[in-house]
């Protein structure tokens, strides 16, 4: 599920023309920079036991805790979680969803990013279905007329 701080992703696409964020977000560890940041922020706290100190790993964002031991992916919890493409091509998808205005389908996806269709495809399934979660919309209806002729 599609989180508040990750929300905040989609948004920050909106006022950015591909141009501008080819030039952010064009690298993983770029991407992999925000996430660290949106996820933890200033301070580091354990998912299990809610510490604070951690070691840094190996790998890029991936921190273990010092008092457990646990490893914690900076994808972990997120729409990123498991992914089997590199991460600055879901940005990208994430990137054409929020800001074209009719939707992109699947193909053109394919086409832009490279990305086999039925992966681009089950993406942007992931992606809003997420987004849909977080708005919950109350409709009135002041009128209405069903049926015809």
């Amino acid at each position: 599920m599609l989180k508040r701080k990750q929300m905040k992703i989609v948004k920050m696409f909106e006022g950015l023309s591909i141009y501008d964020f080819q030039s952010q977000y064009s690298t993983n560890e770029s991407c992999i920079d925000l996430l660290v940041k949106l996820k933890w922020g200033d301070e580091y706290k354990c998912k299990n036991w809610d510490h604070t100190k951690f070691c840094k790993t190996k790998r890029c964002g991936k921190k273990r805790c010092c008092s457990c031991g646990k490893p914690e992916s900076e994808t972990s919890q997120t729409l990123f979680h498991k992914l089997k493409f590199l991460i600055h091509k879901a940005f990208f998808i994430l990137y054409f969803i929020s800001t074209t205005k009719k939707g992109i389908s699947a193909l053109k996806l394919d086409r832009k990013i490279r990305l086999h269709k039925r992966t681009c495809l089950l993406f942007k399934r992931k992606v809003m279905a997420a987004m849909s979660s977080l708005f919950t919309y109350k409709m009135e209806v002041d009128e209405t007329y069903i049926g015809g002729k």
